[in-house]
């Protein structure tokens, strides 16, 4: 997902997608650990995505 897609969201789409990352992280965690995936690269990629959103929701809520 693209910054520019995040900016257009609002607070509430924000948090539900923050939510979704981190399930997605966590089950991307266990297939790696668990050797049934071996692209680790998604862990990076949804740990860089989560921060963009924490990024975003506090600069709106400022």
């Amino acid at each position: 997902m693209k910054i520019q897609e995040l900016r257009q969201m609002n607070v509430k789409k924000l948090y539900e997608q923050l939510r979704k990352t981190q399930r997605e992280l966590a089950v991307s965690r266990f297939h790696v650990k668990t050797q049934q995936s071996a692209d680790t690269s998604q862990i990076s990629k949804k740990r860089r995505l989560i921060a963009q959103i924490k990024t975003l929701l506090n600069n709106q809520a400022s």
